[in-house]
Formats: C-alpha cells, sequence, structure tokens
C-alpha cells in the first residue's frame, strides 16, 4: 500500500457547557521582532470559550454526566503543564457534543474536549504580538469516536456489479445496495437487520484518516485495534522525507484508548465469510433483478435504436447473472464441504471494489483468499466490532467506552510553540487516567 487517503474534515462547531460570558482575550502588548515565539502565553479553560456559551445538548443528568468527564480530561491536560511554559500562543479549551456513535447493537453519545491552539504573530508596522484568529495545532479527546471516519464503503465482492461489451450487448454497471433486499421496507431493513457483509471493517477503513505510514501499515492497525500507542497521519510533508531545516510537516497524531486487553475488532474466518456470502447471494440476485426490472419498466415505452439496444442488453445480462448465481453458489458450498477446519478457520482476507466490480471477476475471485491486504491492490482483510468489547449494556448512553486522542501539531523552524506543547504531551500526559474512565 503506497498511500492511504486521508481524509479527515472536522467542522469545528464549537459548543460549551458554561454560563458566564466570553471574554475577548488579546497578547501580551510587548514589543516584538519578526517573531512573537518567546511572547507568555494565554491559556482559557472550558469557562471562556473562542465561541460563547453554548450548552451540551441532552437531558439534565446526561449533561451532568458529559460535563463530569470532560472537566476530568481538561483538568489530565492543565496537569500535563504543571511545569510547562506556555509562549507563543493562546491555548483554548471547548466542550461539544457530535451526535451519537453506533457499536453495533448499542448507540452511544459521542462528545469531546478540545484544545485549539492559536499562534501569535509579530505585527510588522505596530511590532507587537497579534493573536492568529485559525489554528493548525489542536488537542482533541473525543468520547466514543467514529471507528470509521473516512474512505470509501468496503465491498467485499459485494454490491454494484458490470458486464463487459459483447458483439450484441452494450458495456453496463448497475448499482444495487448489498446491506438488505430493495424494496419498501429497505430502509428499515438497512438499519434493523443489515446483512453480515454489509458490517465488515478492513484495516484500511480503520486507518483512514490516521495513518499513512504505508511501511508499518499492518502495525500501526495493531496499535489501533489494541489501545496500544499511536500512529499518525501526515497532511503535509511524509513520514520518509529528509527534514532539512526549511522542512515543514504537519502531523495528525491519533491514540485510541481502550479497554486493556480487548481489541475492538476481530478477524472473520473464512468459514464465516462463505457462510455470510450465501446470504449475500440472495440479496445480491433480488436486487439486481430489482434494479434491471426497473430499467425495463422505465424504459418500456422508449423504442429508440439505443432503447432497443439497452433492452436487449438488460434482458442478456439478466441470463448470464443466472449463470453466474449459480456458480458462486456451487462454489462456495464444495468449498464448505471439502476444506479442513484449519483452513477454514484461517482469517477472511478478499479481493473487492474494483478488483470485483466486473461480473466475470467476481466470480473468478468467489472462494479466493490471500495472506495479507493490500489496499493499493483491492484485497482486504476482514474484521468486526469484538462483541466482548461492544455487546455490554453500559447503563447509560454518555458512558466511555472508547476515546480518541487526537493531537494535530506543526514542525518548522517558525513553529517552536507548537513542537513544545507535542513534546511535552508525550513526556507528561497521563494515558492511563484517560483508560480508566473508561471502567
Amino acid at each position: 500500500m503506497k498511500k492511504l487517503v486521508s481524509i479527515v474534515v472536522f467542522t469545528i462547531a464549537v459548543v460549551c457547557t458554561c454560563f458566564s460570558q466570553s471574554k475577548k482575550i488579546t497578547a501580551p502588548q510587548v514589543p516584538c521582532n519578526n517573531s512573537a515565539d518567546d511572547v507568555a502565553g494565554i491559556y482559557t479553560n472550558h469557562n471562556n470559550t473562542k465561541y460563547g456559551p453554548v450548552s451540551l445538548k441532552g437531558n439534565a443528568a446526561e449533561k451532568a454526566a458529559m460535563m463530569k468527564s470532560l472537566i476530568a480530561i481538561e483538568q489530565l491536560e492543565e496537569l500535563s503543564r504543571k511545569d510547562f511554559k506556555l509562549t507563543g500562543c493562546a491555548a483554548r479549551v471547548s466542550f461539544a457534543k457530535w451526535g451519537n456513535s453506533n457499536y453495533g447493537k448499542n448507540v452511544y453519545a459521542r462528545y469531546s474536549y478540545q484544545l485549539g491552539v492559536y499562534p501569535y504573530v509579530c505585527h510588522v508596522t505596530e511590532h507587537v504580538p497579534k493573536i492568529v484568529d485559525e489554528y493548525r495545532t489542536v488537542l482533541r479527546v473525543d468520547i466514543n469516536p467514529d471507528l470509521i471516519n473516512a474512505g470509501s464503503a468496503l465491498r467485499p465482492g459485494t454490491g454494484n456489479i458490470s458486464f463487459d461489451k459483447t458483439a450484441t450487448t452494450l458495456m453496463w454497471g448497475y448499482d444495487f445496495p448489498a446491506d438488505a433486499l430493495l424494496g419498501p421496507s429497505y430502509e428499515k431493513n438497512r438499519v434493523s437487520n443489515p446483512s453480515k457483509v454489509s458490517k465488515y471493517i478492513s484495516e484500511s477503513n480503520l486507518l483512514a484518516g490516521r495513518s499513512n505510514a504505508y511501511k508499518s501499515y499492518h502495525q500501526d492497525f495493531l496499535k489501533l485495534n489494541n489501545g496500544n500507542g499511536y500512529v499518525e497521519n501526515y497532511m503535509a510533508g511524509s513520514p520518509y522525507d529528509k527534514v532539512t531545516e526549511n522542512s515543514y510537516r504537519w502531523i495528525d497524531r491519533h491514540y485510541l484508548i481502550t479497554k486493556l486487553g480487548i481489541p475492538l475488532l476481530i478477524p472473520v474466518t473464512r468459514k464465516q465469510y462463505l457462510q455470510d456470502m450465501l446470504e449475500y447471494f440472495e440479496i445480491e440476485k433480488a436486487n439486481f433483478n430489482f434494479t434491471v426490472d426497473e430499467l425495463l419498466k422505465n424504459s418500456a415505452a422508449n423504442n429508440s435504436d439505443f432503447a432497443l439496444k439497452q433492452k436487449q442488453t438488460w434482458q442478456a445480462h439478466k441470463a448470464a447473472y443466472s449463470q453466474h448465481y449459480e456458480a458462486k453458489n456451487a462454489r462456495v458450498k464444495d468449498l464448505l464441504a471439502s476444506k479442513t477446519e484449519a483452513w477454514l478457520n484461517s482469517p477472511a482476507i478478499v479481493a473487492g471494489n474494483n478488483a470485483t466490480l466486473d461480473a466475470k471477476e467476481r466470480l473468478e475471485q468467489t472462494g479466493v483468499f490471500y495472506e495479507a491486504e493490500d489496499w493499493d491492490k483491492n484485497i482486504f482483510a476482514l474484521y468486526v466490532l469484538n462483541p466482548a468489547y461492544f455487546n455490554t449494556t453500559s447503563g447509560t448512553t454518555t458512558k466511555p467506552i472508547l476515546m480518541e486522542v487526537q493531537f494535530r501539531y506543526e514542525l518548522s523552524k517558525d513553529k517552536g510553540f507548537s513542537e513544545r506543547l507535542i513534546t511535552n504531551f508525550s513526556k507528561n500526559f497521563d494515558m492511563e487516567a484517560l483508560r480508566k474512565m473508561l471502567e
């Protein structure tokens, strides 16, 4: 895997639970020349946010529970800087609620602590420090975060399918979902009773937006999955670039704080995958035929030459698909009956997405397994949420069961404030205290 597309975009809609009016802050008005990096910094906690007082959404008990957790995080961050001198910036806390995260059967409130770091600059004519209105350095602690932040939907030999052009048919692609049967109950069923294959997660799904270190791809996945250590996504520069005096690096560091000794995701076995595919084949067959029938119905009154060619193509593809369906079913059933338990219990690593979009390639890849995930080649190791981690009843939707720590920082000769903060954070922030909040 050469590169993970890194798309993690947070709209900063900062919400805090304070009732006093936000107070405008101003950098110390001391003389400076070119740089203000050594000017005394400013810190404001959640009682004086940049964007003013807005309440966290929820009932009284939910608000109180969220505030308790967020203030505990705020105090941990403050404690990490007890021997640290803040300079060259204004660091401002805010709290936010981002809706809910769905972990299979259970839904939890997603809310977060944020410390936005606004650098000082030395005004070119006034020669006094000014606070920049936007930040690039930021610390966030997200309680009950979304596990899958970015990346395309995983299609491990499922979903949309296409047929090549022949002497009598057009090339045509058919778009249909893999999570439930199309029809009047589709929207309900895709939420209440989705197909098993639609709940698979790959290593690249978990890493998207969190790591682009392709040389340590699988190792970074294990760090996140086991809540052990951090991974980094370079937003500017690369972990493999040669660093010079003029280098600029903008790095997004991520930790997943988990319950000790329990992985978030567990591998799907080949046996489970094959059994799940038998269930999926019935969904695919119904949805493919539903899609083709809709095309035929909507073009019934059109008798142009091209329309007639389209209808001929669709009818031919229905017949071709029927043969593919029978062949895939037979192949999967044969593997389940003939392979050893050791083979069946090995991890399911399969081709998907563009590698199985063509109907012929999908048939060829049915029952084929690989040794390791390769995102560039559309080869995916399949996982599901670990029931031992997520299927416990907490009694409250605001209970922290998982946290994500994100520290986005800058490294360059004129970003000393940011480098000092990440260095201090790495040495002094108490990650184990966060983990204890999950108990």
